[in-house]
């Protein structure tokens, strides 16, 4: 094992630390932001998307209502 610029740590140690720190996040607060919004954002989506299934059902409903 060589170390790397006179330092302390040899070669191999920072390759396995950098490669067991790829999936952790950094703490980067506007990153935070952004995941957050991302989420309450799907959640509004999935609520509209089902008031409009109900809506139409409704109105499939009283469609038929006034057919018949």
């Amino acid at each position: 094992m060589t170390a790397k610029n006179n330092d302390d740590i040899p070669d191999d140690d920072i390759i396995e630390y950098d490669m067991s720190q790829r999936g952790n996040q950094v703490d980067d607060p506007l990153a935070t932001v952004k995941t957050m919004r991302l989420e309450q954002l799907a959640v509004c989506r999935l609520k509209a998307e089902k008031e409009m299934q109900i809506m139409e059902c409704n109105a499939k409903k009283n469609k038929a209502e006034v057919e018949e």
